[in-house]
């Protein structure tokens, strides 16, 4: 009986170490200023408390984000502790234009079916969209009156939209896209590692990391 009990200890302590030295492994392959870097001071979209906030920031022109579409979809398929988001950067003059479809879309709904449409138009019909015609044009094409489209590319609300993109995609810091945010605390891109796959595991890493600084939070406050 005592060898018994003796066994099924030192089973549960090499267990724990082992468990300790994965997560340490984890910690070890991806690195702050590395794989990942902070933004500070951080800047979450929400205060939600309940669920870690990961923000895709993306240009429709970019093939790298097209890539990324499935990728992020079927992560998230399995995430429903994530409160994700999408929010179009805006690091040049001409990336406005594709940030105004990206609100038009949200705002008219139907999203899914012409975010996927407006990633298809320019990266498989070569189309260019990047002024107010040729915005317009596409919405025309998705069976969108053109009155209609245009007076929504012109409202202030749209306006306010884009503005906010541009005002995150300073405070993030991007210089390049795509780029994932984790609750407003890190950033990561394709760059910062070998390829997508590996940005993905560096988010899974990182979402891990905020799931259990807010639980940990969550039981101090009973």
């Amino acid at each position: 009986m005592k060898n018994t009990l003796s066994w099924m200890l030192l089973t549960l302590i090499l267990l724990g170490f082992g468990q300790l030295s994965m997560a340490g492994a984890t910690e070890d392959r991806f690195r702050e200023g590395s794989q990942y870097q902070r933004i500070d001071p951080p800047a979450p979209l929400t205060d939600q408390t309940d669920k870690v906030e990961v923000v895709e920031m993306f240009f429709y022109a970019c093939p790298h984000c097209y890539q990324l579409e499935p990728r992020m979809t079927r992560w998230l398929a399995e995430k429903p502790y994530v409160n994700f988001q999408r929010m179009p950067a805006i690091i040049g003059p001409s990336w406005a234009d594709q940030a105004r479809a990206f609100y038009m879309i949200r705002a008219l709904g139907d999203f899914d079916r012409m975010h996927a449409a407006l990633f298809k138009a320019i990266h498989e019909d070569g189309k260019q969209i990047y002024n107010e015609y040729s915005v317009v044009e596409f919405f025309a094409s998705q069976g969108v009156d053109r009155k209609k489209a245009l007076d929504l590319y012109l409202s202030p609300e749209i306006a306010a939209s884009v503005n906010q993109a541009r005002i995150k995609t300073v405070k993030y810091g991007l210089r390049g896209v795509p780029a994932v945010i984790v609750n407003g605390k890190y950033k990561t891109a394709p760059f910062f590692v070998h390829n997508q796959d590996e940005m993905i595991e560096v988010v899974d890493s990182l979402v891990e990391k905020e799931r259990h600084k807010m639980s940990t939070a969550n039981v101090q406050e009973k």
